[in-house]
């Protein structure tokens, strides 16, 4: 099993109990966690734990790496055992070895960034599933995620109070993205006669949900303009039921230079998303919302260069449907069927139950809607085709909208 990794402005204490450093998670320090500017790179493993794991076996499962000063990435070619390294250099080298090492058409990374009201062990039981569909599988185009978690209260009634978090947690994001910056220009730096290492041919995507696109929006507007940092390390940007206004990919926003640090935009929406139906009449009232509606326009003279929105409304409510036989001539959304839970796994109903504010009973149909990317199969099929490199005309399952780069999921 590979390994995954968790990027992090929640405060992390020592534990005196369990002799190890952990995310601080009680009440009492809640106040405390808004106004990190620091992150802390932490590991985290799947193997050995059980298809539904506790919250107790997920904690143990993640591992922060020692926090030191790092003075640079151009001796990394050197190191043989990234374990010993610290903070971002034991990622970034752990991470390039990984993708050298994958097969053709597999080890990509998958950067992703959650949306509003989770909690720690929420996060936890996120990541878990997205390694199980969007890693761990030899369908997909990733291998390897690295998940940023920022400190979210983890409850429904502070919303206002996760979107002022939202804002800093996009500038800590800034600083991780000019230490990735840092580390092409002096891993692979060009002036080395001997021992310079080659591109791994690789790639890592970018990925947003829900309220994680503001927090992806406050990372844009921290980079753009800085020209040292203007470098297109992106494959493909995925905004994914974003709760951020339907124009946030106008000319003038910051967003709209996503296609300036990605080779292509994809921008998925669902019309019944209740999440996001209730972001725009109760917490933002009057303010359409991107994943919600779509953009305002999709003139490719307004869009941003290369974006693609993928309108997902049309599917069906999610319903138990047997699984395919997979054999080596089944379809790519065939495979993505029978890598999904026929019903959703009680612990992701749970936390999407707290995401949501709803009981457990009546959460099921709404997961399909605002968590399409994990639970239906057409919307898992199509990612994995995007990440891949198909080309936006050719992806499997959908249908182009006349002659703008607007297309339909079709359902199965």
């Amino acid at each position: 099993m590979p390994t995954h990794w968790i990027i992090t402005n929640r405060r992390v204490e020592h534990d005196s109990k369990s002799r190890r450093e952990r995310v601080v998670v009680t009440d009492s320090q809640r106040e405390r966690l808004e106004s990190l500017q620091t992150f802390r790179v932490a590991t985290f493993r799947t193997e050995g734990l059980p298809e539904v794991p506790d919250a107790a076996e997920l904690d143990r499962a993640v591992s922060f790496v020692r926090d030191t000063f790092e003075p640079g990435y151009d001796s990394l070619a050197r190191a043989t055992d990234p374990d010993s390294l610290p903070g971002t250099q034991q990622m970034f080298k752990s991470l390039y070895d990984t993708m050298c090492a994958a097969p053709e058409g597999h080890g990509d990374v998958l950067f992703f960034i959650h949306g509003f009201n989770y909690s720690w062990p929420d996060a936890l039981v996120h990541l878990h599933r997205l390694t199980r569909v969007y890693a761990e599988n030899a369908c997909a185009p990733a291998s390897q995620i690295i998940y940023f978690t920022w400190p979210s209260w983890g409850k429904i009634h502070r919303y206002w109070k996760d979107q002022e978090i939202a804002a800093p947690a996009g500038m800590v994001l800034a600083r991780l993205f000019s230490k990735l910056v840092r580390f092409y220009a002096e891993f692979f730096d060009p002036e080395k006669r001997r021992g310079r290492p080659e591109l791994c041919g690789k790639r890592i995507h970018l990925v947003a949900h829900s309220m994680g696109n503001q927090v992806l929006c406050e990372f844009m507007r921290s980079i753009v303009g800085e020209q040292l940092l203007r470098h297109p390390v992106f494959g493909e940007a995925i905004l994914l039921n974003a709760d951020v206004e339907w124009t946030a990919l106008n000319p003038g926003e910051p967003m709209h230079e996503l296609s300036t640090y990605a080779d292509r935009i994809h921008v998925y929406n669902h019309f019944s998303d209740d999440a996001l139906r209730h972001s725009s009449t109760v917490k933002n009232p009057g303010v359409k919302r991107l994943g919600q509606h779509g953009p305002q326009s999709v003139d490719t003279n307004i869009l941003p260069a290369r974006a693609v929105v993928v309108d997902c409304t049309s599917l069906r409510p999610g319903i138990n449907r047997p699984r395919p036989a997979v054999d080596p001539g089944a379809s790519s959304r065939e495979r993505a069927a029978a890598v999904l839970d026929v019903i959703p796994d009680r612990d992701s109903i749970e936390a999407a139950a707290r995401v949501l504010g709803v009981s457990k009973t009546s959460v099921r149909e709404r997961m399909f809607d605002h968590w399409g990317y994990l639970h239906r199969p057409e919307v898992v099929s199509d990612i994995w085709q995007v990440m891949a490199g198909v080309s936006s005309s050719e992806v499997a399952g959908r249908e182009r909208r006349g002659n703008e780069p607007l297309y339909r999921l079709l359902d199965r």
